[in-house]
């Protein structure tokens, strides 16, 4: 399985994409595309890989995914469905010296950040809809939206940067993207990483050196996030008992998913679940 490099078909008479994609065609694996993209979800929840972030995705969220950086946003059964405002576009269609001017130059410097962002838009009134608006918009209106959307992302919002470092290499080979999948299907089970190394036909030494120049992360602490990330969802339930969620996670002992836990997230499982409901 080879990684996918995403081209989205764009619309006639229109410099950049601006579409809404459900499900089948919102699970697209492990991808990347020279393209600055903004991700508002409309419906749906699940795991969202961005980079070297590994983290929970849900309905109103708002993410900018600079050029390049690989991402995959899985959702967190089969059966449900998920539906995305896609905006995708390359720096080029600006020219060389467009985001030069002065009043462009906020946006000019964030997208030269190059990284991946969860955009706090709740105290900017209009912005939902902007980015909303682009699907159908057309002509001037389409390009001055865009800039007044990237205009208000890059000025005006509390950004949360989710990558630490950007990935520059890419697996030739669709191992990484097979060890992915493997591992959001396995993530319950007692997965070692010497069976993970054997699939990817490598010894356990070159496999971890791999997985980590891909990821940049190690393999061990990916199947943490993962993990973590699926405990995250089910604290939200609240007819669910801490004692029951460990499980659910792969975890086989309370104190290790505790201690993991926190490691990840700076809080125990209990206070993250209070912080949800005093929200």
């Amino acid at each position: 399985m080879k990684p996918i490099v995403q081209k989205l078909p764009r619309q006639e008479f229109k410099s950049f994409v601006s579409i809404t994609l459900s499900t089948p065609l919102f699970e697209t694996p492990w991808h990347r595309h020279v393209e600055n993209e903004i991700l508002l979800i409309k419906e749906g929840f699940g795991t969202a890989i961005i980079g070297d972030y590994v983290g929970e995705f849900a309905k109103g969220d708002l993410f900018y995914i600079g050029s390049n950086v690989p991402h995959w946003f899985r959702k967190a059964n089969e059966e449900l469905f998920c539906k995305v405002v896609v905006i995708q576009f390359d720096q080029e269609i600006f020219g060389s010296t467009f985001l030069k001017m002065p009043e462009l130059s906020q946006i000019l410097k964030f997208i030269k950040q190059n990284q991946g962002f969860s955009i706090n838009y709740k105290n900017q009134d209009g912005l939902i809809p902007k980015v909303e608006q682009l699907v159908s918009a057309e002509g001037f209106e389409h390009m001055g939206i865009l800039l007044q959307v990237l205009d208000t992302i890059s000025t005006r919002t509390e950004n949360q940067i989710l990558t630490n470092e950007h990935i520059n290499t890419f697996d030739a080979k669709g191992i990484i993207d097979e060890i992915m999948e493997y591992t959001f299907t396995h993530f319950k089970e007692n997965i070692k990483v010497e069976e993970v190394a054997n699939m990817a036909k490598m010894s356990t030494s070159n496999f971890r050196r791999f997985f980590k120049l891909n990821t940049k992360k190690s393999y061990s602490k990916f199947l943490k996030e993962i993990r973590i990330a699926h405990a995250c969802k089910l604290l939200k339930d609240k007819n669910l008992f801490v004692s029951q969620i460990f499980h659910e996670c792969g975890y086989r002992n309370i104190t290790n998913f505790n201690r993991q836990f926190k490691e990840i997230k700076n809080v125990t499982p209990s206070a993250y679940r209070a912080e949800i409901y005093r929200e």
